[in-house]
């Protein structure tokens, strides 16, 4: 999952068609089949349902990084797109928890689809 994070770092620090197709390429030399698999999937659209909703992620998010709603929704406001919200208001990570490949992750998240809410939030506040 870390080299899937650093693939879409890089994609999104360049405008480099080149730049673009040489972190591909070596994405797709490094990783296993199923991830190769997956990354295909996520970059044409078909992801698997998802299992939480905005909302629910939006208020993980302030419990998470201790705000109130009100300055995480200027604060969206502002910024404009809700992922980037979230990523710039959530304090990094304390250690690197998790070494598990996309697929991996990918599995786990499709086993969330039928678990309960507190099940969900566990994993998703711990990844």
């Amino acid at each position: 999952m870390q080299r899937f994070a650093q693939l879409i770092d890089q994609l999104n620090n360049t405008t480099k068609t080149n730049d673009k197709r040489d972190a591909l390429v070596s994405y797709l030399n490094d990783v296993p089949d199923a991830d190769k698999v997956w990354l295909i999937a996520l970059f044409t659209g078909r992801r698997p349902k998802r299992i939480i909703n905005s909302t629910i992620l939006s208020e993980w998010c302030m419990e998470v990084a201790g705000i109130v709603p009100w300055l995480f929704y200027e604060s969206y406001h502002t910024v404009g797109d809700l992922a980037e919200t979230m990523s710039l208001i959530l304090p990094p990570p304390e250690q690197v928890q998790n070494v598990a490949t996309l697929d991996d992750t990918m599995r786990q998240m499709k086993q969330l689809q039928t678990a309960d809410e507190p099940t969900k939030k566990e994993f998703v506040t711990n990844h």
